[in-house]
């Protein structure tokens, strides 16, 4: 059999899962991405979080039981990457072996590259990506534009880089599409998406949010930034506010301009006042929503924020708003020690049947 033959059956694989494992039923329920941390638990593979100098992840197997060990000390979407590719070690059958990457090149031990095959298939399958633009109402033309490609990467969770090289290996993206798109530094991107301001934090994620997301239930880390571009009717006296009942502590104020310098060319332009179709704020969230705190840590769950937005007249109270925008915030929330979903699982088990 040659190495083709063993990456499309590491992808053939990867599919299986995803169907064996009701991925599709998730993304159907709200959600945008597949989970591989969930998958595990229900395939009994236990996850394991930890900070590592050079190690991105390992995957032991034995005789009575399998887990997987993962740096979390590096962006969520390589850490997520790091996850599928370790799980791929284990649904291919391969013996225990550790990892200091997950983009191994062609000429890699075989294993490698299946498990990558097979990280790859398993985050960013055909059909999601097809889901995901769809909705968003993206064409292929679309994703060559670095923002849009940095978008759909936060909503399947995987890596900008690792989202490059899967639209490529689904034939939506011309390699050198793909080489000048992974030179862009995402610090750029992100910059671009406050309209020129620095993030608070470089590391973090910054999210665009419009009434595409609209009920979806978006995975953020705890620390990420959000900006929602809503319609806009100013000019009619309907201002967006949040419906301080739903979203406790959350504000919002209009995105401006930074002019100390140019920011860079967004593909759509998105203005505050006047006569714009569109209006971006910052969606800010209160400091308790953003830190684990030891109740939510012991508790069987993700930490959850629903967050709704109303537009109505400022000045008439109690009328019912002229239109509604909301999400929820589901916290992907990773430390040192067992995953959410093994803790979850070892907690309920404890708890036995009520």
């Amino acid at each position: 059999m040659s190495i083709r033959d063993d990456l499309l059956n590491a992808g053939r694989r990867a599919s299986e899962v995803l169907v064996e494992y009701g991925a599709r039923d998730r993304i159907d329920s709200g959600y945008t991405r597949i989970d591989p941390e969930l998958i595990a638990g229900v395939a009994d593979v236990v996850v394991v979080y930890r900070k590592m100098q050079r190690l991105l992840g390992g995957f032991i197997r034995e005789e009575n039981a399998n887990g997987i060990l993962v740096n979390f000390d590096r962006p969520r979407g390589l850490v997520h990457m790091t996850c599928a590719h370790e799980l791929g070690h284990f649904f291919l059958g391969h013996s225990s072996t550790a990892d200091e990457t997950v983009d191994y090149v062609h000429d890699a031990d075989v294993i490698e590259q299946q498990a990558n095959q097979f990280a790859y298939s398993l985050l960013s399958p055909a059909w999601l990506v097809a889901v995901t633009m769809r909705q968003r109402g993206w064409s292929r033309e679309h994703l060559r534009i670095p923002s849009i490609v940095y978008q759909l990467s936060l909503r399947l969770g995987t890596s900008f880089t690792a989202m490059v090289w899967s639209l490529v290996r689904l034939g939506h993206l011309a390699r050198q599409d793909a080489e000048r798109l992974v030179a862009i530094k995402p610090i750029s991107v992100k910059r671009d998406a406050l309209n020129g301001k620095l993030p608070k934090d470089a590391a973090k994620d910054v999210w665009i949010l419009n009434k595409a997301d609209k009920d979806r239930i978006l995975e953020p880390g705890t620390q990420d930034e959000f900006v929602v571009d809503l319609p806009n009717h100013a000019g009619s006296g309907h201002l967006w506010s949040i419906d301080q009942l739903r979203s406790a502590g959350f504000t919002i104020k209009p995105v401006l301009k930074d002019g100390r310098e140019p920011a860079p060319q967004s593909p759509k332009k998105v203005t505050v006042g006047g006569g714009a179709a569109t209006m971006r704020y910052s969606l800010v969230l209160p400091v308790e929503s953003t830190q684990t705190t030891q109740e939510n840590a012991n508790s069987v769950g993700p930490l959850h924020r629903v967050i709704e937005m109303l537009e109505a007249p400022p000045w008439q109270s109690g009328t019912l708003p002229n239109d509604r925008f909301g999400f929820t915030a589901e916290f992907d929330v990773m430390k040192d020690g067992l995953s959410q979903t093994e803790r979850d699982r070892r907690l309920s088990s404890s708890r036995g049947p009520r």
